[in-house]
């Protein structure tokens, strides 16, 4: 059952959906049913320096692996999120793997046989020459999915613990000696980055999907210049999430479930984004587990709050030592639950739950080589990146079917589909570019998403989105080359008789006729302008913005904006109202669909208007 509801954090930038908000309420609610021991834990009040104890990890394989690890102290800021527990990390798997890397955050530490928390940050400190991390104390990941008689779960740190003076500074990646030597009473902390596991896409499609898009590189003529400016995601791509691509493609374990690890305390777990013919997604470590609730990272993945993700096993080939930061080179498996928080203490979620995904698919015919292509993935129905999963996508679909970047003709059909929207929203476009063709078809498409997705009235709980593309060499552009009126002047009520020239690319010549009314209700106009344009134009300055009262009627201004191959003859006025003497207004059109044909220039028409007497 998908529940929904959209509320907008409109400075913040972020989307919340009401029922995943429920469901993290519910979670919650069974885990305290759980009642935990809690002599399990050693929470922050009973850590002290010099405490011993290990944590585990995956290296490589599902066998997890054990490392020394030893308490230096306790920073203590301000807020319980700025707590971390100091250690000092050795042993067989720190050494093979070059130290703390990406794909460990997350993994449990335990002291005297409890647990104290999760593994969630590298770190370098003057004083401490060898390997140092940062752990985030249990009790506040614990408080993802649970409050125990709604207080925390302990206290804050015992005052002997307390590294006095210390603070913690984070930074991106580990300090220059210059900068620890200069501030010996800090600890700088970067993190064991989430690393990114992708399959299936190539340079252009990870670069949008890691970078996002430059301004300047977003193609002319799409929607987003003719409708109403809107609320949109950021679209700086994933790093902006603090998310990094592992050097070495790892992917989509292909080969099925049947020997997935058990997930338990250390294991390897990952968090898909894309699932199918794509692969995205995150891998990190799971801290804790009591019946199908579970928790790790120690971290937030994008930092959204209630969510619904895709929880997957994960396999870890190995650990790779790198120069500015070892990673761990693994593939996502099946998905055996979900995540439903994403806190800053780390991830939390249920085994044996789904989460509501997007079907996508992409279909592409080559109709110079006959070749047909199709792509069908899952993603997650998360609006901040959802931008960046469809251009990838999208360039990932059409980049295959070509193989080549170049100029021709794209027709495309769209149509999408969700629960919480009132009709499916079809719509038919055309493309032409003597660049690259391939950049319209996806563009568009994300942009359409975003403005449902983003719209003030209601989520639109989309559940499937359909594109199929055809495209051609062949520049298919016809240009509008000449408009002819059947008289010079008119009278208010006339009716104009119009013709227009078309000449397509090699100079054949077709003629459209129609006609348009001039209205009576004009006021006393002097002219009138008759103007041959192919697909939407800009709003004039004596037209008032669009405004629309439902969703129902935004997908229908979306539908009814007229693509490129779409001729329109329209009767434009002097607005009485506007104070600019040059201000018109649109009050008769007419269109004609020239099926597969890109129609570009335009030409216009000015008539005189007469009055009896």
């Amino acid at each position: 059952m998908r529940c929904g509801g959209l509320a907008r954090d409109i400075k913040g930038g972020t989307v919340r959906r009401g029922c995943l908000v429920l469901c993290g309420i519910l979670v919650a609610a069974s885990v305290v049913g759980l009642a935990y021991d809690t002599s399990q834990f050693l929470f922050l009040s009973d850590v002290r320096i010099g405490m011993r104890g290990i944590g585990k990890t995956v290296v490589a394989g599902d066998i997890i692996s054990e490392f020394a690890a030893e308490v230096l102290g306790v920073i203590d800021e301000p807020g319980d999120q700025s707590d971390f527990i100091v250690v000092r990390v050795s042993g067989e798997a720190i050494g093979r793997s070059g130290g703390i890397a990406q794909g460990m955050s997350g993994s449990p530490v335990y002291v005297e046989g409890k647990l104290i928390g999760a593994l969630s940050r590298a770190a370098s400190w003057s004083k401490e020459l060898t390997p140092i991390g940062l752990v985030t104390p249990i009790q506040e990941m614990l408080g993802i999915l649970e409050t125990v008689n709604g207080r925390p779960l302990a206290a804050g740190p015992a005052p002997e613990a307390v590294l006095a003076g210390v603070r913690v500074q984070e930074i991106d990646g580990p300090p220059a000696v210059g900068l620890l030597q200069a501030a010996p009473d800090t600890v700088f902390a970067y993190p064991v980055t989430t690393p990114l596991l992708v399959s299936g896409l190539s340079a252009r499609a990870l670069d949008v999907l890691m970078n996002g898009a430059d301004s300047r590189s977003v193609p002319s003529g799409l929607l987003r210049e003719f409708l109403p400016a809107g609320i949109g995601p950021s679209a700086h791509g994933l790093s902006s999430f603090g998310l990094s691509l592992l050097p070495v493609a790892g992917g989509a374990d292909k080969g099925g479930s049947s020997n997935a690890p058990a997930l338990e305390a250390g294991s390897a777990i990952g968090v898909a984004l894309v699932t199918g013919d794509l692969s995205i997604g995150a891998l990190g470590t799971l801290t804790f587990r009591e019946g199908d609730a579970l928790i790790g990272f120690g971290h937030p993945f994008l930092s959204g709050g209630a969510e619904a993700f895709p929880l997957t096993t994960a396999h870890v080939y190995d650990t790779i030592k790198a120069y500015d930061a070892s990673f761990k080179l693994g593939s996502l498996g099946d998905p055996v639950g979900v995540i439903l928080e994403d806190g800053l203490a780390g991830i939390g979620g249920r085994v044996g739950q789904s989460a509501p995904l997007v079907t996508l698919s992409l279909g592409v015919l080559d109709l110079d080589r006959g070749k047909a292509t199709n792509l069908t993935v899952e993603l997650v129905d998360e609006p901040r990146i959802m931008w960046e999963l469809l251009l990838a996508s999208g360039f990932e679909a059409i980049d295959t079917a070509l193989g080549r970047t170049g100029e021709g003709t794209v027709e495309v059909s769209y149509e999408i589909l969700g629960d919480g929207m009132p009709f499916p929203l079809e719509r038919h476009d055309l493309f032409l570019s003597t660049s690259d063709v391939a950049l319209y078809p996806p563009w568009q498409l994300a942009d359409i998403v975003s403005y449902l997705q983003y719209n003030p009235f209601q989520d639109p709980k989309i559940t499937r989105v359909v594109a199929s593309m055809r495209v051609t060499r062949e520049l298919r552009a016809m240009q509008i080359n000449h408009l002819e009126l059947d008289r010079s002047d008119y009278a208010l009520g006339d009716t104009i008789h119009y013709k227009v020239d078309l000449q397509d690319y090699r100079g054949r010549v077709q003629t459209q006729e129609g006609t348009l009314t001039i209205p009576f209700d004009l006021g006393y106009p002097d002219y009138v302008i008759v103007r041959a344009y192919g697909g939407p134009r800009a709003m004039e300055a004596g037209e008032s913005a669009r405004e629309f009262g439902d969703l129902g009627e935004l997908i229908q201004a979306i539908e009814d904006t007229p693509s490129y191959d779409t001729l329109t003859v329209e009767l434009f006025a002097p607005n009485p109202t506007s104070p600019r003497t040059d201000a018109l207004m649109g009050v008769d059109e007419t269109r004609t669909q020239l099926d597969g044909h890109f129609l570009y220039d335009e030409r216009a028409a000015t008539v005189y208007i007469t009055y009896a007497g």
